[in-house]
Parts: structure tokens; C-alpha cells; sequence
């Protein structure tokens, strides 16, 4: 076999394959890829000593660390404006609903978004896509939820298709229907009629992976939530939730009984909700930068790896927490939440990719998409500890390099 890429003397290869629950590290590792996909790995050592043809592309990490590509599964990444001003508010002690409640929040990203042509959405979004790729992201969830009509919803979707298509990275769609009320509609119930009737048969058509609801006390409401997921069900979609961000609203239960690949945010999910969770494998997946930008409290991440529940992180990148670093979620898990920098690896992987319902990314094992990231750093332990410069030397999607400095 003749690879198309062979990557050697990699100080430490992050593989995640091992069945220990390691990282699966291999030491002076190798890797081999063909056709896209992961074909081999090994130490360095070995590669020399395997009769493998002269690859098409070498890739001399020279001790450096290679982990898989990162995935971000929780994003908001097409929306138009910024709220740079909410950031004051939220210092003098106002709180998000209160900033919601009084028309700003995800009610001006609304009627900046609706607004906006498709065009002004895909440059937008393609800046902070950017940055996304050159911090190492490999695979990123984008939700809607910016538009709140039928119209606007299917922009967004038609944004995130032609982002996908621009490349470099994958991007995974998801209907985020319900978001907040829009102000044309009298109460929350009205608009989760409309949502269902009129935007979710039209929206099931573009197949987006997934269906988002926020379920929060002053947002929506568990019985509204339930509707709507049976809804998106019926339609053949795939469930996630936003989940007990800011009160204990029941959403981690109703996550596990909807059956949600994933349940996101849940800073004050209670013990029974997660045990639920993981008894039905229903990712947790949590959000400590949006955390730190709202004030408010970080999940229990010791509570919910203490019932099984598989732990992954996102960035939930938006214009309430504009956070384009995977590097940086890593150390708020790490110092805010207490888990450990493997776990947090894991955070950004292999779980990751399980919270969008994948086991063909976060991992670095043969058959597997040859997603992965050089860093130019000698640990792992790094990733959480050497925070706000880049030290991303390459970034590879598929076998194919999408990102190097030598690239700018």
C-alpha cells in the first residue's frame, strides 16, 4: 500500500482507541492514512520497520503533539451583529433572562439576523469559522435559532450548507427552533404552534442532523418543549435540548425521556436528572464559557462523570459568549469544573463526537476519518495549561492539510 500521508516522530500520538479508558497514547508515534481515513498507527519505530510504499505526503512532527481533531458540538456560529454592550449589563448584575425579558439577547441577534442577506451571513460566519479551523476544530455543530420564522430558519440552513461546502471542516446543522419568543407573537405557547405547524415540515425537508429546543425556566417551558420534540421526532429528526442553564427546570429528565443524543449547558441539572441521562446514553454536553460570560454557575462536572454520564465540551460560540478556542474551554473545565486535562481532552474529542451521535471522528483509529491536529506542544497536559497563544502547526481534515501558518 502506498499511503497518501505518513505522519512520524510525534512526541506523544493521542490516539483515544485504547478500551482502558487511557488516551491511548503511543510515544514517538506514527500514523497512516489513506483514502481519507485512518489506515494505521504505531511508534515511529515501527512505521520504519513496515513495508509501507513511500507516502505521498511525510509529515515530520519532530516531538511535537499530535491528538485528534477537535470537534465542537455545541455552536451558534451564523448570526449577524454583536452585543458587545450586554457585556456592561451583565457587570452591573443584570441577568440574561432580564437582558432577554428587556428585548436585547437573542431577541436583537433575531432582528439583526432576519435582516441580514445570505451573503453578510456567510462572510460573517466564515471570519469566526476561521478561527475556529486555525485553533483546531476539525468538525463543528451550528445551530439556527437566529431567524424565528420560516423564512429566516431556512436561510440560516441554507448559510450553514454553503459554509459546509466552502469548507475546510464539517459542519453539522441543527433546527434550533425554539430559542426565544419573537416579539410578533402574544406568548410563548402561540409561537411553539407556529414552530410546529408551520416551520418543522418545511425545515424536515432540508434534513438538518438534529432539533433544539431551550428548555429554561422564563424561556420555554417543559410541556412546550415535550410538544415540540415529539414533533421533531415525527418528522424524522434527531433530538437535542438546551437544558437547566440557569434553574433546575426539569430538562436533563425530559432530555433522557425524549431520548436527546445530547442535553447541553445543565449548571444546575440535579443528580437523579444526569443518573437519567446516563442510563439512556445521553451525552452531557457542557458549556463553561458561556459560564464565565453570563456570571453564572459552572456545571458539576464531578456529579455527572460520577453517574456514567459521558462528558463532552462545546463553545456554544455566539454573541452572548464569543469563544473561538477549544484550548480555552479545555482550561475552564479544568479550573472552574475540576476534571482532569485528560478528561477534558476527551471533552473535545472522542465525546464530542458522540454528542453529535459520531464514531467516525475524535478518534484516531484505523477506518476512522484521518481528522487530526500537530501542536506545537511536547503533552497533552499542555492543551489546559498554556492558554491565549496559538501553538496549532497544522490542522488535518480527511488526510488533507486545511490549515498551517505556512498556509496564511
Amino acid at each position: 500500500m502506498r499511503p497518501d500521508l505518513a505522519v512520524v516522530n510525534a512526541e506523544e500520538l493521542v490516539t483515544l482507541q485504547a478500551d482502558d479508558g487511557s488516551l491511548g497514547i503511543i510515544e514517538n508515534g506514527a500514523l497512516v492514512a489513506k483514502d481519507g481515513r485512518v489506515a494505521w498507527t504505531g511508534s515511529t519505530a515501527e512505521f520504519k520497520r513496515k513495508s509501507f510504499a513511500k507516502p505521498k505526503k511525510l509529515v515530520d512532527a519532530n516531538g511535537k503533539l499530535v491528538t485528534p481533531g477537535f470537534v465542537d458540538p455545541h455552536t451558534h456560529l451564523v448570526f449577524a451583529g454583536s452585543r458587545e454592550g450586554e457585556l456592561e449589563r451583565k457587570i452591573a448584575g443584570e441577568s440574561y433572562v432580564g437582558i432577554l425579558s428587556g428585548g436585547g439577547g437573542i431577541n436583537r441577534t433575531v432582528a439583526e439576523t432576519r435582516k441580514a442577506s445570505r451573503a453578510r451571513l456567510v462572510a460573517e460566519a466564515s471570519g469566526r469559522l476561521e478561527q475556529l479551523v486555525r485553533n483546531g476544530v476539525t468538525t463543528a455543530e451550528v445551530k439556527t435559532g437566529y431567524g424565528q420564522s420560516l423564512a429566516s430558519e431556512l436561510k440560516m440552513l441554507d448559510v450553514i450548507k454553503s459554509l459546509d461546502e466552502m469548507g475546510p471542516i464539517e459542519l453539522v446543522p441543527t433546527f434550533l427552533g425554539l430559542h426565544a419568543k419573537p416579539p410578533e407573537f402574544k406568548n410563548a405557547d402561540e409561537y411553539v404552534d407556529y414552530a410546529i405547524k408551520t416551520m418543522l415540515p418545511e425545515i424536515a425537508k432540508r434534513k438538518p442532523a438534529f432539533s433544539d429546543c431551550f428548555c429554561e425556566d422564563g424561556v420555554f417551558s417543559g410541556e412546550q418543549c415535550t410538544r415540540y420534540l415529539r414533533a421533531s421526532r415525527a418528522q424524522g429528526l434527531a433530538l437535542k435540548m438546551h437544558a437547566d442553564e440557569f434553574a433546575d427546570s426539569g430538562g436533563a429528565s425530559l432530555a433522557a425521556e425524549m431520548g436527546c443524543t445530547s442535553a447541553d449547558h445543565l449548571g444546575k441539572s440535579g443528580r437523579a436528572g444526569i443518573e437519567e441521562m446516563a442510563k439512556r446514553d445521553v451525552t452531557a454536553v457542557l458549556l463553561p464559557g458561556t459560564s464565565l460570560y453570563s456570571a453564572i454557575g459552572y456545571a458539576d462536572a464531578k456529579m455527572i462523570a460520577g453517574t456514567g454520564c459521558s462528558i463532552a465540551l462545546g463553545s456554544d460560540l455566539s454573541p452572548n459568549s464569543w469563544i473561538e478556542s477549544p484550548q480555552l474551554v479545555m482550561m475552564l473545565a479544568c479550573s472552574a469544573e475540576k476534571m482532569t486535562p485528560a478528561d477534558a481532552l476527551r471533552g473535545v474529542t472522542v465525546n464530542a463526537a458522540r454528542a453529535l451521535g459520531r464514531d467516525d471522528i475524535g478518534r484516531l483509529s484505523v477506518g476512522e476519518k484521518a481528522d487530526f491536529v500537530v501542536h506545537d506542544l511536547p503533552s497533552y497536559r499542555f492543551l489546559p495549561y498554556r492558554v491565549g497563544g496559538n501553538y496549532v502547526s497544522a490542522v488535518f481534515k480527511e488526510g488533507r492539510e486545511v490549515y498551517s501558518p505556512q498556509l496564511d
